[in-house]
């Protein structure tokens, strides 16, 4: 069974903190390693199973590789969607998936099953409040051991785990349904690649940074990070440019460092 638990393989949950290079000030963050803990089978069982309900319900692509993009992006543009003016926008969730209310979360997946499922309807033999229940047993019960020292987490969920990063999205979506039904449309592509979604868009840069920035607006600090908005778009390792209706991929090369601050490491050899 997906949910048993072999005690012989368990570890504790434990932190430790690693920095990030690409931004400025080099901040550290905190990652909650908990790939061994108690709860991980019935996390990795309903992340799977919340995953492709949130998938089927947004008309969302996971995508398993970030090349597959090119070959969904190919397509739209020969169904004739890919305009001039077509932009992409890339934005990741790390933020929420640290620091979301577990009360907010299951709010708003209450909210999302009752749309999705009848109320005599069971999903792989779970009924809603099962589903309900488990969920809320995995956030309540996140210890993790830091300098010898136990821990629990009260907010936001561990990196990594399968179930942490749809309940964020059904989060996200359902919370703010306006920003759904704006948002997301059936007529363009949705992405998501782990913690970071990709969407094409038909209107305004303005109309699409205001909306993003409404939804910013409701919460306490920004949960969407916009990486990127324009014709021409990294995401990932991939290089995607709209030149002017015509699609043109690449590979991205990230610039680890400026050109010139390079040279100036090496005075004696140039």
């Amino acid at each position: 069974m997906a949910m048993k638990i072999d005690r012989s393989t368990v570890r504790m949950n434990y932190l430790y903190f690693v920095s990030d290079t690409h931004k400025e000030g080099i901040p550290v963050q905190p990652i909650m390693v908990c790939n061994e803990g108690p709860t991980m089978g019935i996390s990795r069982y309903l992340g799977r199973l919340l995953g492709l309900l949130f998938n089927d319900a947004t008309h969302c692509k996971k995508l398993r590789k970030a090349y597959n993009v090119i070959r969904a992006m190919e397509f739209y543009q020969k169904s004739g969607q890919l305009r001039p003016t077509t932009l992409f926008a890339s934005f990741n969730i790390d933020n929420l998936c640290l620091n979301f209310s577990y009360q907010q979360v299951m709010n708003a997946l209450e909210h999302f099953l009752n749309s999705y499922i009848s109320s005599d309807h069971s999903i792989q033999g779970m009924t809603i409040s099962t589903i309900l229940q488990l969920v809320r047993l995995v956030l309540d019960e996140q210890y993790f051991i830091y300098n010898y020292k136990l821990y629990r987490k009260t907010a936001g969920s561990a990196s990594g785990p399968l179930l942490t990063i749809p309940l964020v999205y059904i989060y996200l979506f359902y919370c703010q349904q306006d920003l759904l039904e704006d948002l997301i449309n059936t007529n363009e592509l949705f992405f998501r690649y782990r913690n970071e979604a990709f969407i094409t868009w038909n209107r305004s840069e303005d109309e699409l940074r205001t909306l993003l920035a409404m939804a910013n607006s409701q919460f306490p600090q920004p949960i969407l990070n916009i990486t990127h908005i324009g014709l021409r778009i990294d995401f990932r390792d991939i290089l995607i440019t709209n030149n002017n209706g015509i699609l043109q991929t690449g590979v991205y090369h990230e610039l680890m460092f400026d050109d010139n601050e390079l040279l100036s490491s090496f005075p004696d050899i140039i």
